[in-house]
């Protein structure tokens, strides 16, 4: 398996996977009525960036990197990919709370469904390819250092 194959076919898998569960969630908490959505309350769409960073990230990070896992020689350590996994998790946390306050603070009221809607699935399925792809990264980066330790033995 090469890397740049392996990444970028988990990268895409990622952006579609996090593109339709940020859609499905989007419908979920805001409905299928076509309606202006308030950033702030009642809505808070620009509050609804927290927890759907933190799931994107988190499951972003852990999906590709165990289904990577089961197709590596010599299969990586379980654990280095959970804690990466929360590492990840922690830092989109992070940056839904940042894009939240950001935008909970520009002072804009409402944005149509559809606008939103299309806001929402463009940044989880962003999101999702940039996790993915450096959560492969780094696991495949591991792999080779432990590869090569083994080999200087």
């Amino acid at each position: 398996m090469t890397q740049a194959l392996s990444i970028g076919r988990e990268t895409a898998i990622s952006v579609i996977i996090n593109g339709v569960l940020s859609l499905l969630f989007f419908i979920a908490l805001f409905g299928m009525q076509p309606r202006l959505l308030a950033w702030r309350a009642p809505d808070g769409l620009a509050l609804d960036f927290l927890p759907q960073s933190v799931a994107v990230a988190l499951m972003s990070a852990l999906v590709p990197a165990l289904i990577a896992r089961r197709k590596m020689d010599g299969e990586p350590a379980l654990r280095p990919i959970l804690v990466r996994a929360a590492l990840f998790a922690l830092a989109g946390g992070a940056l839904g709370g940042v894009l939240a306050f950001l935008v909970g603070g520009l002072g804009l009221v409402f944005i149509g469904w559809g606008f939103a809607l299309m806001i929402k699935v463009t940044y989880g399925g962003a999101l999702g390819a940039l996790v993915a792809s450096l959560a492969l990264r780094q696991l495949l980066a591991s792999q080779k250092r432990m590869e090569k330790r083994i080999d200087r033995r």
